[in-house]
């Protein structure tokens, strides 16, 4: 092989690698997941115990929870409520990627939900390591409740603990919501707090000024603010 057909080898490999890169950031990998993701296949994979920290008689309970939670989406496959417990189940005993498939099917079946993304979002986060798909899940159900202030907390805190960039990323995050919910003292607390760990004394006094014009009788972050004004 000449040196020009290597070369060229090489260009094509990189233009179809950057291809799938971004289809993958775009979710295209998902929706033919998606795809594949039938009733049959999910049920019919085992539940077995990943998890040493699970002793035998829990487990044994477990299992005969997962037996129900089968058989009736072996009857109806519409249910929620029964995919989220499924997959709660196999996140137990550590199985993840089945864990995965049944919060996928879950969002499959309720897209408009915010509980199976925020769960997704969850196990990617902290047990599958994937903060991209983390951020997407995430994202998703923001959408589907805006409302939910803990969905912005886990967007920044995905950013914050998973990203080059993440203490800009996480006080951009929380400045947009509480632009959205400039009411909420959760959201106000947190921001409060992450100014006072990464040392911005004078951001930190004004959002722990917001916060007890919120919540007057907040114990801790009257302690918290004194100490950073004795700064």
């Amino acid at each position: 092989m000449s040196k020009k057909t290597i070369i060229i080898s090489l260009a094509v490999l990189i233009i179809i690698a950057a291809g799938v890169g971004l289809s993958y950031q775009q979710g295209w990998f998902d929706k033919w997941l998606n795809k594949e993701l039938t009733t049959e296949k999910i049920l019919a994979m085992p539940f077995a115990n990943q998890n040493p920290n699970i002793p035998a008689e829990t487990f044994k309970l477990y299992e005969q929870r997962f037996v129900e939670t089968k058989s009736r989406l072996q009857k109806d496959s519409d249910n929620m409520g029964d995919w989220l417990y499924l997959g709660a189940l196999k996140k137990a005993a550590n199985d993840f990627e089945g864990a995965r498939d049944a919060f996928l099917y879950a969002a499959k079946i309720r897209p408009n939900s915010s509980t199976p993304f925020a769960n997704l979002a969850d196990l990617y986060m902290y047990f599958l390591n994937d903060p991209i798909k983390a951020e997407a899940n995430i994202k998703k159900a923001i959408v589907n409740d805006p409302e939910d202030y803990n969905f912005y907390l886990s967007l920044a805190d995905i950013y914050r603990y998973k990203f080059k960039d993440g203490e800009s990323r996480y006080e951009k995050t929380m400045m947009e919501a509480i632009a959205k919910l400039p009411d909420n003292p959760n959201l106000i607390s947190a921001l409060a707090g992450f100014y006072k760990q990464t040392e911005q004394t004078q951001k930190a006094i004004e959002y722990y000024e917001k916060l007890l014009v919120l919540s007057p009788d907040n114990q801790a972050a009257k302690e918290d603010l004194a100490e950073l004004k004795q700064k």
